[in-house]
């Protein structure tokens, strides 16, 4: 069990500059001593870039104190005994082996973040490149795979010009010092991000049984949280799982609302309906909401509620299995005809050409019944339980005679004859 790591002290400003100047002498500043320099730094933004410039070229190592919160990670982990094997229960028990960050870490590992967010800009400043570009590379501290592989290419080639030249100094390829700024950004970003992914997964719980995959709320979560990481203000004195929980929240019932029944309602009209759900104001059980309630609550009119209500019913696929057994929904109804828009004369030579096709395929049975369940005989189309009491058999059998019938329509050679019809 590891301790929670203390909050730094405020130090004077001649004790600041010595440690300046010993990380200038050095090339080097441990995580715990910027700690001390940054508690000043983040009052203003003068003061953050005056740090800045002053540590420029010196790189930043961790902190020789296991405590420190960079140490506690998935990966610093290690491997864990898993009880479950399906992909949701090892995320899970992966996440939840991390300890939860302290208030103090929370503000820690903020000021750090913000420390390198300006120590990036500095270095986008110090370089040629596309707005686009330097947008990626603040916001996300990546551009992809080509534009990674660009800079690195820019560093190798301004790090060659500079040995031909022998100069040897580090600081001088503006390009190195980018790199190093955007990869410090990446790792801070990401473990702030890893050591509160648990907030994704117990708010996506709740909404588990809203007809969305688990493993899809959390990959909408999880992009909510690395959100509210890089809009994440620790000067307000709030707890950041209380500021991230309202990101992740809002994202996860978009997604729902985005994925929740046949006709698409604005997410605001749903989250509404569920607080005077939750408030008793309007009635759990469809059978009971009357359209006068919903009028008066929503402020329109009762043809508005009534359209408001169709949209709030289930919907079920006609595909679906009745009960237990084989059948579905579309066995109960009649078939539909598609619209050919054809002239009297082509739809009965049609007629007879698909008649002729079917007494040289099937047998007579076969026959009767696709005739009779599609309406080809110029009659309605019938359900398969009609048919089967003329023919004195079950609906099952006859469901079994027509898709035997339509397998045996759907060769090469069948869609060959009726070519000039389709």
């Amino acid at each position: 069990m590891t301790t929670a790591q203390t909050e730094p002290r405020k130090l004077k400003k001649a004790e600041r500059d010595a440690l300046i100047d010993a990380a200038r002498a050095r090339g080097t500043i441990p995580y715990d001593i910027l700690d001390s320099l940054l508690l000043t730094a983040t009052a203003s933004s003068r003061a953050m870039k005056t740090l800045v410039r002053g540590l420029d070229g010196i790189d930043v190592v961790d902190a020789a104190d296991p405590t420190d919160v960079l140490h506690q990670s998935m990966t610093a982990m290690g491997d864990i005994s898993h009880t479950t094997r399906d992909h949701f229960g090892l995320y899970a028990d992966q996440v939840r082996s991390v300890p939860r960050m302290t208030r103090e870490e929370e503000h820690l590992l903020a000021r750090r973040l913000e420390f390198a967010r300006a120590r990036l800009t500095m270095a986008l400043d110090e370089v040629d490149l596309d707005e686009d570009v330097r947008v990626l590379l603040f916001e996300h501290g990546t551009a992809g795979r080509d534009i990674d592989s660009d800079l690195e290419e820019r560093e190798r080639s301004v790090k060659r010009e500079l040995r031909r030249r022998g100069n040897r100094l580090p600081d001088a390829n503006p390009y190195a010092a980018l790199n190093r700024a955007r990869a410090e950004f990446a790792r801070l970003r990401s473990h702030f991000v890893e050591r509160n992914l648990y907030l994704v997964i117990g708010m996506c719980s709740a909404y588990r049984t809203y007809g969305v995959p688990m493993m899809d709320l959390i990959q909408e979560g999880n992009a909510a949280l690395i959100r509210a990481v890089e809009k994440f203000d620790f000067r307000k004195d709030v707890r950041f799982q209380t500021y991230a929980v309202l990101w992740i929240r809002q994202a996860v019932e978009r997604l729902t609302t985005a994925n929740r029944g046949i006709v698409r309602v604005p997410n605001y009209i749903q989250q509404k309906m569920r607080r005077l759900r939750r408030e008793g104001k309007l009635p759990r059980n469809q059978k009971d909401m009357d359209i006068r309630d919903v009028s008066k609550q929503f402020d329109t009119t009762p043809e508005a509620a009534a359209r408001l209500m169709e949209t709030d019913r289930p919907a079920y696929s006609i595909d679906g299995k009745v009960g237990d057994s084989d059948d579905t929904f579309a066995a109960l109804l009649e078939a539909e005809m598609d619209d050919v828009n054809l002239v009297s004369s082509e739809h009965e030579l049609l007629g007879e050409r698909l008649r002729e096709v079917m007494l040289e395929t099937l047998t007579k049975q076969e026959c009767t019944i696709i005739e009779q369940r599609f309406g080809l005989d110029g009659q309605s189309p019938r359900t398969l339980d009609q048919i089967g009491k003329d023919m004195k058999v079950s609906r099952e059998r006859i469901r079994q005679m027509q898709v035997k019938a339509l397998v045996k329509l759907k060769k090469p050679r069948l869609q060959e004859a009726l070519a000039d019809f389709l």
